[in-house]
């Protein structure tokens, strides 16, 4: 068994300081020479992307609740902020006709904070949608597709025993 881990542990330490290049696939046979082997790479295609305005969206946004973001094709995103900026906005005027109507001092002085705190809350609101809309719009053109190029795990035979090569290229 110790003669297993230490073989493990050596192969291990053999593959980080070894420069195997990465642009072909090798195998290691069993008598340890490396042998190339063609590889065929599936290339993905990538949808065109759409660059948006970054200050177009946020005017968007700022003009109409929720239009940056379907701007940016965030459909769910604008519904929600959307509804939010129209309930607080609504829930704004309620508490004002409130305020308008109360007959005592400590109602009006309620209905005055409320109103004001639904105010502040709309302004917040409003702020946080201009800021989702100007981000989503500069990301538009971020690829997010997953680039594992960098990185290879290929199974090897190293002196008679199986293992696990594992790559890693980082580029400056």
């Amino acid at each position: 068994m110790k003669r297993i881990e230490i073989n493990f542990i050596l192969m291990f330490l053999a593959l980080i300081f070894l420069e195997i290049p990465i642009s072909e696939a090798q195998e290691i046979t069993q008598d340890s020479s490396i042998v190339n082997k063609n590889i065929t790479v599936k290339k993905i295609e990538k949808k065109p992307v759409i660059i948006k305005s970054p200050t177009g969206a946020m005017v968007r946004s700022l003009i109409i609740p929720g239009w940056g973001q379907w701007y940016n094709q965030k459909k769910f995103k604008a519904i929600l902020i959307f509804g939010t900026e129209t309930g607080i906005l609504i829930n704004s005027i309620y508490l004002n006709q409130l305020t308008q109507k109360s007959t005592t001092d400590w109602e009006r002085e309620y209905y005055l904070n409320n109103r004001n705190l639904s105010n502040w809350y709309l302004v917040g609101v409003i702020l946080f949608s201009l800021a989702d809309a100007f981000v989503d719009a500069h990301l538009s053109d971020f690829d997010e597709s997953p680039d594992l190029s960098f990185m290879s795990i290929q199974p090897v035979f190293f002196a008679g025993e199986p293992g696990v090569r594992v790559s890693v290229n980082f580029a400056f």
